[in-house]
């Protein structure tokens, strides 16, 4: 366990920050036999104003969501903590210390992780509303926490997904592909190839249809050693349970129900979750709070293009402007007497 003085992270934000702890925790999710291991970034005070949990998008992520050289997450703990929260953030399914297979994790699975860990902060903080911030595909993990779990009082939702899975698959790599190219020639077979993902074959033979579909794109360097153990790794991705279970998946059952306090904030730069999701969730529940941040991209730093190889490119993590609009409706949010539905 240690002691850290918090300090502001921008001279912009001159609010007083308080001192915090951080220390191990266990959260276990008996029902799935899944043990995760996390930080328990806390205020030194005795009773914080809300206690959090991160959730983080998808693929095998540690606790600090690192992505090239960057820890939003601990940023975002450490300046939360600063502000009178206690947040608990967690390395995923078999990253770290904590066990389990994040590939054959669906979307039950990380929700259940979810309410096992605000279970853990209720039974350290039972007179403390807690919930859920979640990015990407953890937004879409808070909402669905917030319907099923009555201990989840609250959400926040960075750049969460509101269309149906392949959709926001087709979305990226347009993107990504208008960006670099000017033009996106591979539609039709990118719908193919989603439309096996999510039909309900097998993963044997849903392996095999892709493979063949991808074959015969490639042509005769479908043959290459090189380029045919590139084929396979793609094909056991795109046939994971974790993958086949975020394609077939469609939140807008899910989001229509929320009924708890949600601020939802995505970057207008965004190309991973493009920014128009943000008003899909508007049209799904008008009560969700909304934040289109200006030239910021999907890990919410400023940004010139919002690609993913910019990412590494950019100081910082997190930016001031994101950290005090949370902050700030976070603050509002636990002033009330007992934030619920």
């Amino acid at each position: 366990m240690k002691t850290i003085a918090a300090f502001l992270l921008a001279s912009s934000l001159t609010l007083s920050a308080a001192a915090f702890t951080e220390r191990d925790v266990t959260v276990v999710n008996s029902r799935d036999g899944v043990t995760l291991a996390g930080t328990l970034t806390a205020p030194d005070s005795l009773s914080p104003r809300a206690a959090i949990v991160l959730a983080s998008g998808s693929g095998p992520q540690n606790r600090d969501e690192e992505v090239a050289g960057h820890r939003p997450f601990k940023t975002l703990a450490e300046y939360l903590a600063g502000r009178g929260y206690a947040v608990l953030r967690l390395d995923d399914r078999g990253v770290g210390a904590s066990s389990g297979n994040s590939s054959k994790s669906t979307t039950d699975n990380l929700a259940r992780d979810m309410s096992a860990a605000i279970a853990v902060l209720d039974s350290l903080y039972s007179r403390t509303p807690a919930g859920i911030i979640g990015h990407s595909e953890g937004g879409i993990t808070a909402v669905r926490c917030a319907n099923a779990d009555s201990l989840c009082r609250f959400i926040v939702t960075l750049a969460a997904p509101a269309w149906s899975g392949d959709s926001i698959i087709m979305s990226q790599t347009r993107a990504l592909a208008v960006a670099l190219t000017g033009r996106w020639d591979e539609e039709t077979t990118q719908r193919r190839l989603l439309d096996i993902v999510a039909s309900p074959t097998s993963d044997a033979i849903a392996a095999a249809l892709i493979r063949n579909e991808m074959s015969a794109k490639l042509g005769d360097a479908a043959r290459l050693p090189q380029v045919a153990n590139q084929l396979n790794a793609t094909v056991a991705v795109m046939t994971s349970p974790a993958y086949r279970s975020i394609v077939r998946y469609n939140p807008e059952a899910d989001m229509r129900r929320v009924a708890v306090p949600w601020f939802a904030l995505n970057g207008s730069r965004d190309t991973q979750v493009l920014p128009a999701n943000l008003a899909t969730i508007r049209v799904y529940n008008p009560a969700a709070e909304t934040l289109l941040v200006e030239d910021h991209n999907h890990l919410f730093q400023p940004c010139t293009t919002g690609l993913v190889d910019e990412y590494a490119t950019i100081d910082g993590d997190i930016s001031a402007e994101v950290l005090e609009a949370v902050a700030a409706w976070l603050d509002r949010i636990s002033a009330k007497p007992n934030p619920q539905p």
